[in-house]
C-alpha cells in the first residue's frame, strides 16, 4: 500500500532542519563565546585633571558664589544715582522729538529750578545767617559781656527811657529784653547764666503763657539786635507793650522755687 506524503509534513521537516542550522550558527557566533561578558569589555575613561582645574577656576561655572551685602553708603549712592537719572529724564523728556513746546517746557523747568534755588538761598540768609551775626561794636551800645552786670542793676527802666527818648529804639529793645530776663530770674522762672541761650531759658519756663510770650520776645530781640533791623517808633511801641505785659504776667504768677 503506497502512502502519499502530505505537504504539511514536508513543511514541518524543513522548518525543523532550518531551526537546527540557525541555532548552531548562533552559538558559534563570537558574540556568545564562553567567558565573554560586559565586564570583560569595560574600558576605564580617565579625565584630564588640568581640564577639571580650568573649569573650577572659571567663574562662569561657579554656582556657589557668596553675594556680598551692600553697605549703607553704597545703597545711598545707588539711590542717589537713581534719583538723578529720574530727574534728568523728567528735565529732558520730549527733547529728542524736536518739538517747540518741548523746548519751551525745558526752559520753564530750568527757570523753576533756579527760582527754588534763589528762594532757599534767601531763606537761609534771612533766618540762619542773620541769627549767627555778632552784635556790632558800637560805643553807644553795650557788649554782650555786660549783660550780667545790667541784669543785676535796678535801673533798667531808666536806661530804657533814655534810649527811647534819644530815638535809639534798637538799644531800647535790648534793655527791654534784658529787663524780662531780670524778672524771670528774680521770680525763679529761670536760672540765669551768661553762656545760656534764649532757647535754654525757654525750656526752663514751665508756665505755658509766659513761655509763649518769652518766645515772641526773644525772636523780636534777636531779629532787631543781631539782624541790624531798622526799627521804627510804631513797631517799637507795639513790641514794648507786649514786653511790659509779659513782665506783669510774671509778677502775677506764683513764685517758683
Amino acid at each position: 500500500m503506497e502512502v502519499k506524503s502530505s505537504p504539511y509534513y514536508y513543511s514541518l521537516a524543513l522548518l525543523f532542519i532550518l531551526n537546527l542550522i540557525g541555532t548552531d550558527s548562533l552559538w558559534a557566533s563570537p558574540y556568545f563565546q564562553s567567558g565573554d561578558s560586559i565586564e570583560s569589555r569595560r574600558e576605564v575613561i580617565e579625565f584630564d585633571e588640568s581640564l577639571i582645574e580650568a573649569y573650577q577656576a572659571d567663574e562662569a561655572y561657579n554656582y556657589f558664589k557668596n553675594v556680598r551685602e551692600e553697605s549703607a553708603w553704597e545703597k545711598f549712592k545707588h539711590w542717589l544715582s537713581l534719583q538723578w537719572n529720574r530727574f534728568l529724564e523728567w528735565l529732558l523728556s520730549g527733547i529728542s522729538e524736536g518739538n517747540f513746546w518741548n523746548y519751551m517746557a525745558l526752559v520753564l523747568k530750568i527757570l523753576l529750578i533756579l527760582g527754588l534755588g534763589l528762594l532757599i538761598a534767601w531763606l537761609f540768609n534771612k533766618y540762619y545767617v542773620v541769627s549767627q551775626k555778632s552784635p556790632p561794636a558800637d560805643q553807644s551800645e553795650l557788649n554782650l559781656s555786660e549783660d550780667e552786670r545790667l541784669i543785676q542793676q535796678k535801673d533798667l527802666s531808666t536806661l530804657i527811657e533814655e534810649a527811647e527818648s534819644e530815638g535809639n529804639y534798637r538799644l531800647a529793645s535790648r534793655y527791654l529784653f534784658l529787663n524780662i530776663l531780670k524778672h524771670l530770674k528774680d521770680y525763679n522762672f529761670i536760672e540765669y547764666q551768661f553762656q545760656k541761650t534764649n532757647t535754654d531759658y525757654k525750656s526752663e519756663i514751665t508756665q505755658q503763657d509766659i513761655r509763649s510770650d518769652f518766645s515772641y520776645a526773644s525772636r523780636f530781640y534777636e531779629f532787631v539786635w543781631y539782624g541790624d533791623f531798622k526799627l521804627g517808633v510804631t513797631d517799637f511801641k507795639a513790641a514794648k507793650m507786649r514786653f511790659e505785659n509779659l513782665i506783669r504776667n510774671i509778677h502775677n504768677s506764683k513764685t517758683h522755687g
